[in-house]
């Protein structure tokens, strides 16, 4: 069975009073979502404007509450700003190596992830549209679990990994190949396709998004998660050439599938810098990856028109095009939900009288949810689970028991190496979680409890249903209305109805499992986006009768017109497409954290500095030690039970020449609602240190944040005083 172009009967004829009711529905869905205040926005007003009339200065306030009609009637401002961003082309040749490096990794995935395909026969089940994609995601997965075993063997050195990627590459091309020369001395008889406006349409909307989609993912990033972990734990892994426990940053110890495309491009430039924008290209080539398998599944299993409306809207949606030019998880993420929508169908659908192709299957899909939860541990409850409930259902119809083994193995293919990473680590194969469970070396119950109020599931309340509900349907900021007016047709359409409730029902499970098992941050919930595209797709294509077809035109134009003007704003993502590498970096750093450019700047060659309190630092080019604040404070450890002569004396130990405090940080952790931090490190502790002259008197980097100089041991002067 290969994907196929719509060559179904056309949706039956509806009642024109029915679709008159679906019209006036949807004028008033597209009133009120194009006119409701977007509420990050609108909550960072609110804080603006509690602080000022806390100061009494209400005329500092500036931001205005803001709404998605705002893009369509300022459009020709934003666009024109779009156009002078993209007005140093001199400066693309930077991005060069970057781009080659991209290539050379995807291009090694995909080969990986093909031979996986082919070994397993399902190469002849897939058309292009699936197959590449399913390649690419899957072969990420295999990618990224050899270099974690390169990594814990301190394999990690340029030339070798240049040479294993060249080789995966090599291998692929030499089978593609031979494939091509096969197809041209047996061309088989293949139905003529006849191109309509939608695909040819959906190509020239996509390809200034695609682009500045790239350009946007080749900008150096000021998100605090990223410089925090997704992109320093890769950082630190290519400085000592092996991917070790970091006690001081346990979010390192989390599965780490994607950062391992930052580690890859980091190595392959033998340039960390760099390295990582390779990486965050990667991230963004999972969006039209997505889409790519989102119109599969529409085209296979409903419509030609329902495919190209659902990649559409996948790929006009602005969370997608946000999380694809930021170093986060949930784009690939994404990718690996709407792989497992594709291939799970395709198993299900599998004859009878072909049951023995359900254990390849099967034992695909297992891969591809294993690839899920090793982005990132919810992968256990957004992927494992519910496909592995499908997995046995169609064991227990089809009789054959294997198939839920054959799936099982599939996890463990993906996520097992990482779940053993952290077994051999800490004892905890899902560490830090469960440490009720299985305990974890480097962690104890007050960092568990401290974790868990960050972490864990909110409390449910009827108000927080109701708002979180809202978001999803698509109040949210990044949210494409699309979703709110196409998804509940879908429910009307006649045939596939299989199809159409099944998707229905794994969108709402995700819902309600964001909801209930998480601290509801937005983009956790981004993964149910492309069964919901799926639908939206389906529901474009309800029905064929008029006036349908030119009111779906009137939507898809108005909604896809301000989701692209929204695209180019610095509210979607970094909009610099174009401007110098160099200064992208000096000013990404003096935004994300000023008082550490300015520590970069100030620290000596050969220096090595303790930062206490931060921990977003991944742009230092300086050596550093660091925690984050849930893991001991290296500062609280050093003092602990010493009198100022051994202070002084384990800071030269460890090497350490400088103490950075960021003390607003600490206040803001310390706060009511905050992390909390410890409470070792006090103002009092280093006032002490200096008296004692274990440190210097501190330099200001910042209205809050001091440098100390560690004082040597040969500084005889009369003022130092190691006693205790």
């Amino acid at each position: 069975m290969v994907d196929r172009a719509d060559t179904l009967t056309p949706p039956a004829p509806r009642a024109s009073w029915t679709i008159a009711l679906v019209i006036a529905a949807q004028v008033a869905a597209i009133t009120w979502l194009m006119v409701v205040p977007l509420p990050s926005i609108e909550a960072q007003r609110r804080d603006a404007l509690a602080r000022a009339e806390a100061t009494g200065d209400p005329g500092g306030v500036t931001l205005q509450s803001l709404r998605r009609a705002y893009f369509l009637l300022a459009a020709d401002e934003h666009l024109a700003r779009a156009v002078a961003n993209l007005s140093d082309p001199e400066h693309l040749g930077q991005r060069l190596p970057i781009v080659l490096t991209a290539l050379l990794i995807a291009g090694s995935a995909v080969s990986l992830g093909d031979g996986v395909l082919r070994l397993l026969g399902l190469v002849r089940r897939l058309s292009p549209l699936a197959r590449w994609p399913l390649a690419f995601v899957s072969g990420a997965t295999l990618l990224a679990a050899l270099t974690l075993g390169l990594g814990r063997m301190g394999g990690l050195e340029p030339l070798p990994v240049r040479i294993g990627l060249a080789g995966f590459l090599l291998v692929g091309i030499i089978l593609w190949s031979r494939d091509l020369l096969h197809r041209r001395r047996n061309p088989s008889p293949s139905p003529s396709r006849s191109f309509s406006f939608g695909p040819i349409g959906l190509a020239l909307i996509l390809a200034p998004v695609l682009t500045l989609m790239a350009l946007g993912a080749m900008q150096p990033t000021i998100e605090y998660d990223a410089l925090e972990y997704h992109l320093q734990g890769p950082k630190e892994a290519f400085e000592t050439g092996r991917i070790a426990f970091l006690s001081h940053n346990v979010y390192t110890s989390m599965p780490s599938a994607v950062e391992m495309l930052h580690l890859l491009g980091m190595l392959v430039l033998d340039d960390w810098w760099l390295g990582a924008l390779a990486g965050q290209l990667l991230i963004a080539s999972f969006a039209p990856v997505t889409a790519a398998l989102i119109a599969a599944t529409a085209w296979r299993w409903a419509s030609g028109r329902s495919a190209w409306v659902a990649g559409l809207v996948y790929l006009t949606t602005p969370w997608v095009f946000r999380l694809a030019t930021f170093p986060f998880v949930e784009g690939p993420l994404c990718s690996y939900h709407a792989a497992l929508v594709f291939s799970a169908a395709m198993a299900w659908t599998t004859p009878r009288e072909e049951t023995g192709r359900s254990s390849p299957c099967w034992l695909f899909v297992g891969l591809l949810a294993g690839g899920a939860m090793a982005c990132k541990y919810p992968g256990l409850v957004s992927a494992v689970v519910p496909f592995g409930l499908v997995a046995m259902g169609d064991a227990w119809r089809r009789r054959m028991w294997r198939l839920p083994v054959v799936f099982g193995l599939g996890v463990i293919i993906a996520v097992g190496p990482w779940l053993a990473r952290n077994v051999a680590d800490t004892g905890n194969p899902v560490f830090p979680l469960a440490y009720g469970v299985f305990g974890g070396s480097e962690w104890d119950a007050d960092l568990d409890a401290r974790w868990q109020n960050a972490h864990g599931p909110r409390p449910v309340t009827a108000a927080a249903f109701l708002s979180s509900t809202l978001d999803v349907i698509g109040r949210s900021d990044w949210h494409s209305p699309l979703y709110a007016l196409l998804v509940p047709l879908a429910l009307l359409r006649r045939k596939h109805r299989g199809l159409i409730l099944a998707l229905s029902a794994y969108v709402l499970y995700l819902f309600v499992t964001w909801f209930l098992l998480t601290h509801r941050l937005d983009r956790f919930w981004l993964p149910l986006l492309p069964a919901a595209a799926v639908l939206a797709g389906i529901g474009a294509d309800w029905t064929r009768s008029k006036p349908w077809p030119a009111w779906l035109s009137v939507v898809l134009g108005l909604v896809t017109a301000t989701n692209l003007v929204f695209l180019t704003t610095p509210l979607c993502g970094p909009i610099d497409w174009t401007a110098d590498l160099n200064r992208l970096r000096r000013e990404a750093m003096e935004t994300a954290t000023p008082s550490l450019a300015r520590l970069d700047a100030a620290l000596p060659d050969g220096s090595t500095t303790l930062v206490v309190g931060q921990a977003g630092v991944f742009s230092l080019r300086h050596p550093i030690l660091y925690n984050t604040v849930f893991n001991r404070e290296r500062l609280a450890e050093i003092v602990a039970d010493r009198s100022a002569a051994e202070v002084a004396e384990e800071l030269k130990r460890q090497t350490i020449t400088h103490v950075y405090v960021d003390w607003s940080e600490i206040e803001r952790h310390r706060k009511p609602g905050g992390y909390g931090y410890s409470p070792v490190v006090t103002r009092t502790l280093f006032e002490d240190l200096v008296s004692r002259r274990v440190l210097t008197p501190p330099v200001p980097m910042g209205p809050n944040h001091l440098l100390y100089r560690v004082v040597e041991p040969s500084d005889t002067s009369p003022e130092y005083d190691p006693s205790p």
